[in-house]
């Protein structure tokens, strides 16, 4: 089962992503910052749909930053000891992510309705990045032992 969306029309329920088995990248401390990024992600959805404040979406930001930095943080050191040939470009394209969320979140600051263009974003980001970079070194660490 692919990882869903819910329809744009349906406001009953704002959660974005659905964590399905096709997201798995064969480390199980990789996926499970997966599942709790994507349940971060839902939370920002739902506070952006409108079940939150201003506050609270500064908060689901706040959250979602600092748990995004310690994924990045700990898959960059597992790259680093294993010796992952693409450590240097994966990191790059983490920095990149993390400078968008921030700006979102100064934008948001500032005023601008960041509505659901960030969460919009932010789960296509995330799905294409674990299918088209995280499968790949799962694989990497798998064909190392590393599970």
């Amino acid at each position: 089962m692919p990882a869903t969306e819910k329809s744009a029309t349906d406001s009953s329920d704002s959660v974005t992503i659905h964590w399905s088995p096709n997201l798995s990248v064969g480390v199980a401390a990789i996926d499970g910052d997966h599942r709790a990024l994507i349940d971060l992600l839902n939370a920002l959805a739902a506070a952006v749909a409108g079940a939150g404040g201003h506050g609270d979406i500064t908060l689901k930001l706040d959250e979602l930053i600092a748990r995004t930095e310690a994924h990045f943080r700990s898959e960059e050191e597992i790259m680093a000891r294993e010796h992952y040939p693409e450590a240097g470009h994966h990191a790059r394209v983490h920095e990149a992510l993390l400078d968008e969320i921030r700006q979102f979140r100064s934008d948001h600051l500032a005023g601008t309705d960041i509505g659901p263009e960030i969460t919009e974003f932010l789960k296509r980001w995330l799905i294409s990045h674990i299918i088209e970079s995280d499968k790949h070194l799962g694989g990497y660490l798998e064909g190392r032992g590393v599970g």
